[in-house]
């Protein structure tokens, strides 16, 4: 049953079900964020540094990222085709979205790996 709604003849429920995982993996991750800072109680930039230090929570962080810039964009998405009814509007609307998930997906990326820890 699952399985046929994630065919192409129910388009909407893929994308659907897209943004309710990046919702629970969000969630996960920020859980997990929780408990890692109170277990490490950072007071100093040192110590926050130290937080964000190791590769793997370094990617854990992109994953949560990724998944938000996601979710957001799907989000926008349906909100441009519910209410921008001008299909020119929607498209130019849509474009400057995704420039902007774009740059924020590089700042991202900047931020977690382009700098010296």
């Amino acid at each position: 049953m699952l399985f046929e709604l994630l065919t192409a003849r129910y388009p909407g429920m893929r994308l659907w079900l897209t943004q309710r995982l990046c919702a629970l993996s969000m969630a996960i991750v920020l859980l997990l964020f929780w408990v890692r800072v109170l277990w490490l109680a950072p007071q100093d930039y040192a110590a926050w540094v130290a937080v964000f230090s190791p590769l793997w929570w370094r990617l854990l962080t992109l994953w949560f990222f990724i998944c938000m810039l996601m979710h957001a964009w799907l989000g926008v998405r349906d909100v441009l085709r519910d209410y921008v009814p001008h299909l020119g509007s929607r498209f130019v609307l849509q474009w400057l979205v995704n420039i902007a998930v774009c740059g924020n997906a590089l700042a991202v990326l900047w931020i977690l790996f382009g700098m010296d820890f």
